[in-house]
């Protein structure tokens, strides 16, 4: 009888300690409220301005490790961040980034200025639940964002292919971060894998048909719905891969999508508006969806209101969702979709573009922020 009473009192008290103990961190690699609880607004502080709400919560997440994300704030309120992509190792991401990142502070909020390394690939300062660990899964030529969370094939809405530009045969773009209003998107449930190709051999003739033959990998790996997403000329060849294979492709966003060289030099540029017409008549009228940012200034563009001009009519003959984001300024230049004020004011678009029923997408020319998607 002893025995018995002093075995149920210890049994009640494991379970009392059980009950009492802290609830385990789930592991945000596998669970998506855990991921972002890492990168939301409650790891960065007393930093809340939207510029930095938007770098952390979205851009940093497009990054390539080693990556880096830092950032300084004054008692009035004013901050600013940087982040950096693709470091050979934490170690270097760590020092570039500080050293960056402390001049800015020293130019914007004054002499003395420092910055704190917020997050080093995913692990985040202060942070209390478990790091996140880059994701290394590959579907043929494709591989997993490394920072974006990942649904699973099954899981998923469906999946983001995002094609990087080109700058010649030696400017390595495989470390450019993707911009965040694709992180949007992996917030809405849809997996991110990138393109990445070796400039040696990074042409239209060799990564097109590249892409096309791997296209169907991606169904065939479980992924109900594809959106070909790029900028420069990984949008132009997201655009000419939708064309040739629409029957794979969901929708297009293409982010001042050019394959015409800069203005400024001698190259093929005059060809650059018809040859955007003549990718455009190419994607049939009932598909796939087509989003199109286009940014004044933008020196790989000869005239982007004329192409948007060649957007707003093709919309008004296409059955599905086509537009074209040409916001005011201040956002610009060919990089225009890196800037966090296009992620807050046009990435709705994007968004309801993708995943909305047809009726409650936006179509047309939209220059203004899309408040209210």
């Amino acid at each position: 009888m002893h025995k018995r009473w002093r075995g149920g009192f210890l049994g009640l008290a494991a379970l009392f300690a059980v009950l009492a103990a802290p609830a385990e961190a789930q592991d945000p690699n596998t669970d998506f409220a855990a991921y972002r609880a890492l990168f939301s607004v409650a790891s960065l502080g007393p930093a809340r301005g939207a510029s930095t709400v938007t770098g952390f919560t979205l851009h940093y997440r497009g990054a390539v490790a080693h990556a880096g994300f830092a950032l300084a704030s004054a008692p009035d309120g004013r901050s600013t961040w940087r982040f950096l992509s693709a470091r050979p190792d934490a170690a270097t991401a760590q020092r570039e980034l500080q050293t960056a990142c402390d001049a800015d502070a020293a130019r914007t909020l004054g002499a003395g200025g420092s910055c704190r390394i917020l997050a080093l690939d995913g692990t985040v300062t202060g942070h209390p639940g478990p790091a996140f660990r880059p994701v290394e899964a590959r579907i043929g030529p494709f591989r997993a964002a490394p920072l974006m969370f990942r649904h699973g094939p099954s899981a998923a809405a469906g999946v983001v292919l995002w094609s990087h530009g080109y700058g010649g045969p030696t400017a390595d773009r495989r470390g450019t971060p993707i911009p965040g209003a694709i992180a949007m998107l992996n917030d809405a449930g849809w997996d991110v894998v990138r393109f990445d190709r070796d400039p040696a051999e990074d042409t239209l003739a060799t990564t097109l048909p590249a892409m096309l033959r791997a296209l169907p990998l991606l169904r065939e790996a479980g992924y109900r719905r594809i959106v070909l997403a790029g900028q420069s000329r990984g949008g132009w060849q997201s655009i000419m891969a939708a064309a040739e294979r629409p029957e794979l492709v969901h929708a297009v966003l293409a982010f001042a999508p050019g394959s015409h060289g800069e203005a400024a030099r001698p190259n093929n540029l005059p060809a650059a508006l018809e040859d955007f017409r003549r990718i455009l008549a190419a994607l049939p009228a009932d598909g796939p969806r087509l989003a199109v940012a286009l940014f004044e200034k933008d020196p790989f563009d000869p005239d982007p209101a004329a192409r948007a001009r060649l957007l707003e009519e093709r919309a008004a003959t296409r059955r599905v969702p086509t537009v074209a984001l040409f916001p005011d300024l201040p956002v610009e230049g060919h990089n225009g979709a890196a800037d966090w004020r296009f992620t807050r004011n046009q990435g709705p678009c994007l968004l309801t573009l993708v995943q909305a029923p047809e009726a409650g997408a936006a179509r047309g020319l939209r220059r203004a922020p899309c408040t209210g998607g």
